[in-house]
C-alpha cells in the first residue's frame, strides 16, 4: 500500500509526464498549467511526508516557504513566474494577466517545465535522504 506523501508525488510525476508531452506537441499553455500542478503538488507531497498539514492553495512561493530546509529561497524568481501562470492559462477570459506577448511560448514553457523538475527532484531526494 502507497503512503499517502508518494500518491502526492505520483500526480506531480503524470503532471511533469503529461506537461513534457506537450511540450513536444507545441501545447505551450497546458505545459504551464501542468508545470504549476506538479510543484504544488510535490510539495504538497513533502509537507504530507513532514506529518505537516498544507495549506490549501496554489500559492508556490507560500507552500515553498513552509519547508525552508529545501533550499528553494534560491528558486524564488523561477516559482513565482511559474505560479503567475496557475490562472491565466487555465482560462480564456483571463487571458488579459498573461504578459503583453501573450500565450506562453517554446522558452516559457520549457523553463516551467525545467522548473517543475527540479522541484521534483529536490523534493524527492529529500524525501530518499
Amino acid at each position: 500500500m502507497k503512503k499517502p506523501h508518494e500518491d502526492w508525488l505520483s500526480y506531480a510525476e503524470d503532471d511533469l509526464k503529461f506537461a513534457q508531452l506537450g511540450l513536444k506537441e507545441g501545447f505551450y499553455t497546458q505545459v504551464c498549467f501542468h508545470s504549476q500542478q506538479g510543484i504544488e503538488k510535490s510539495l504538497k507531497g513533502y509537507l504530507v511526508f513532514q506529518k505537516k498539514n498544507y495549506p490549501k492553495t496554489h500559492g508556490l512561493l507560500e507552500l515553498a516557504r513552509l519547508m525552508p530546509e529545501l533550499g528553494l529561497k534560491e528558486m524564488q524568481s523561477q516559482l513565482a513566474l511559474v505560479e503567475d501562470y496557475y490562472v491565466p492559462v487555465r482560462y480564456p477570459d483571463t487571458a488579459a494577466g498573461m504578459k503583453s506577448s501573450g500565450p506562453p511560448n517554446l522558452e516559457e514553457a520549457t523553463e516551467a517545465l525545467q522548473t517543475a523538475k527540479k522541484v521534483f527532484e529536490i523534493v524527492t531526494m529529500a524525501i530518499n535522504r
